[in-house]
């Protein structure tokens, strides 16, 4: 046995996709689980007892602001607050600045998330150059200097044709694409165009925004077999196409939590904090998109984790940035308001929040082997307190900016800790390691 080995012991293992759930040892070796079971011996061990232990929290949409904006978030903050959430695995998105659509840039970025993250990292490039729509980058180009995925978030793909072209190209290059589907001529609002917004007095953007782009997205990856993922989904609509066109194509999609747990009402406050895009929806359509996800039609959580400045948010609704902090109140928010409610299965929870986007990412990047909480698999793990309860403030908060739209919520379940190839990235609980017969 190695001197790096490590047994959690006594945790409640829960791993959908190794059919998990329940107390158990896991032992880890050389960044690997290399056994699960009871009553396993050791000469470093954790004692987990009363915690959960789940696979690493994946989550395949995130913007740390790096490079250009390092004011609201860095490489190393931004994989700090992944780890304090739970989050093992990040897919950091193109639209910074300069935007990633240069093979330089992606190298670049790849060097300093190896020198700089305490997760593991992966880079999503620009689909078309400075994310405008209309030249298509480098895919081929942009794969080999190290990029796993070609997005447009942030702005969307306005034309139908540069997006079939798109998406041809990134299928021919082995990238999976993930889209941000909103047209234009309609998102001409700050907020949801409904009831919330005509009381408050702001301009809205409707729901057609998104379904328009939506269907559009769906019929060209459903045409052009690419591996087509839409992010950030929001309305009731938006999902049920998701659901009639995914036995059509290679398609998957992710909601937030902030789109499963808030609703317009919040932009009555006329608070910049709550400005985000998609607009928080009115509660038809959260409740819509929550069915979605406990039905199996979206896929995945992705937090859409988007730093701004205190400066960008303390504005009036409509002159403030959009977007909400989302790593380290993921799982609590979603736990507290979806799973204690009896809403959503903590099974379920676990599979769109570690397993299946974990699964995604491991084909999408070519990896074999097993993954999960198995033996062989990488030893990527969330400890969870779910008895523990926190209220989310901004001077506790690691992220360097502090823009959460849960701010002085009381939440239940939280991570105490993250192992990333066997090395405790995240430690909520001072972890110590004893001797064990």
């Amino acid at each position: 046995m190695g001197a790096q080995d490590l047994i959690i012991r006594g945790a409640h293992v829960l791993d959908p996709g190794s059919n998990l759930d329940g107390i158990t040892d896991v032992r880890l070796s050389a960044g690997r689980i290399t056994e699960v079971g009871e009553g396993l011996r050791g000469v470093r061990a954790l004692d987990a007892s009363g915690l959960h232990l789940f696979p690493g929290f994946v989550d395949v949409h995130a913007h740390w602001r790096t490079p250009g904006r390092e004011d609201e978030e860095t490489i190393e903050t931004g994989s700090a607050a992944a780890a304090a959430g739970g989050f093992t695995s990040v897919v950091m998105m193109p639209n910074t600045d300069p935007v990633i659509d240069k093979p330089v840039v992606v190298s670049g970025l790849v060097r300093r998330i190896e020198r700089e993250s305490r997760v593991r990292a992966y880079v999503s490039a620009a689909l078309h150059e400075g994310l405008e729509g209309k030249r298509l980058t480098e895919m081929r180009l942009l794969k080999e200097a190290g990029a796993f995925c070609v997005s447009d978030d942030g702005l969307g793909t306005q034309s139908a044709g540069v997006l079939r072209n798109g998406m041809l190209y990134a299928k021919s290059a082995g990238l999976p694409v993930i889209l941000h589907c909103e047209d234009h001529t309609l998102a001409t609002g700050v907020v949801h165009d409904g009831v919330a917004a005509a009381l408050a007095g702001l301009p809205g953007s409707p729901g057609s925004a998104e379904d328009v782009a939506t269907a559009m997205a769906l019929v060209l990856a459903a045409e052009t077999s690419a591996k087509v993922h839409v992010t950030h989904v929001s309305t009731a609509l938006s999902a049920a196409l998701v659901g009639f066109f995914k036995v059509r194509g290679d398609i998957t999609a992710d909601t937030t939590p902030h789109h499963l747990t808030l609703t317009e009402e919040l932009v009555s406050t006329l608070e910049g904090l709550y400005r985000v895009n998609p607009p928080l929806r009115p509660d038809e359509d959260r409740i819509g998109v929550g069915d979605a996800l406990a039905s199996g039609i979206l896929d995945f959580v992705a937090t859409d984790h988007a730093p701004h400045a205190a400066s960008e948010k303390e504005l009036p609704l409509e002159e403030a940035a959009p977007g909400f902090l989302g790593h380290e109140t993921a799982f609590s928010a979603l736990y507290t308001d979806l799973v204690q409610s009896g809403k959503l299965s903590l099974s379920r929870l676990i599979e769109t929040m570690a397993s299946a986007p974990g699964r995604w990412v491991r084909e999408a990047s070519g990896a074999s082997g097993a993954c999960g909480i198995c033996p062989g698999a990488p030893a990527d793990l969330a400890l969870v307190d779910l008895s523990g309860e926190w209220t989310v403030r901004a001077d506790a908060l690691v992220s360097r900016s502090s823009n959460s739209p849960y701010l002085g919520r009381r939440l239940k379940g939280r991570v105490v800790g993250t192992v990333v190839g066997g090395e405790m990235v995240y430690d909520g609980i001072g972890a110590k390691f004893g001797a064990r017969a």
